[in-house]
């Protein structure tokens, strides 16, 4: 779900609102990428500086996930109504 919630989200939003499929995609994977390579650059400095162990990674990364959960609250806009209700009277897409 983690993997294929964002992509899927993703092409529904730019199919709705004429924007291009790749482009929103690889948008999508840069804001997935680059922290990822941030991480890996800083992560064993930043372990290092609080005498080691990933206790400090850990603490990092909790208050990264809270502070994107409330951005992404906030600032992602809701799906259009049409939408909502075609997916909700739906059932589903897995038989």
């Amino acid at each position: 779900i983690t993997y294929s919630i964002p992509f899927a989200l993703a092409s529904i939003f730019s199919a709705t609102s004429g924007a291009g499929q790749g482009l929103s995609l690889g948008v999508l994977n840069l804001a997935i990428v680059i922290p990822q390579m941030i991480v890996s650059i800083l992560n064993g400095p930043w372990d290092a500086l609080f005498g080691g162990g990933n206790l400090p990674a850990f603490v990092v990364g909790a208050v990264a996930a809270l502070a994107s959960g409330i951005l992404s609250v906030i600032l992602l806009p809701s799906p259009p109504p049409d939408l909502a209700k075609s997916v909700g009277t739906s059932g589903g897409g897995f038989h």
